[in-house]
């Protein structure tokens, strides 16, 4: 899952660690960058070590909105792509079966 971000939504982007991405049709964007497995390089052992000053995107990431917008069978192949990881989708479901409805805290991107 790739992070754009957007100076328009307020974010910086001499402030992070980051990456051109370039899509057929598209003029080229920043995007947060990652390690070679796949990881946000702001991920830590207990999630994002910067969600006070994380982008835009991240600060808008609900995952129990991307459980609930998802199917059984959907799921299943996001993670098989690896489009979005088994974490998220386990965390949306821990937080909607425990009825919070704060902002979940950060987990694996």
């Amino acid at each position: 899952m790739m992070t754009p971000i957007l100076p328009a939504m307020g974010d910086d982007p001499s402030s992070y660690s980051t990456a051109v991405c370039f899509t057929p049709g598209k003029e080229p964007y920043l995007i947060l960058n990652r390690h070679d497995n796949g990881d946000c390089v702001y991920l830590g052992p207990h999630g994002c070590i910067i969600w006070e000053r994380a982008p835009f995107t991240c600060r808008r990431f609900d995952c129990r909105e991307v459980f609930k917008n998802s199917d059984r069978a959907g799921r299943k192949l996001a993670v098989k792509h690896g489009d979005m990881s088994k974490e998220i989708f386990d965390r949306g479901r821990e937080l909607l079966k425990c009825g919070s409805s704060s902002t979940p805290s950060p987990t694996r991107r």
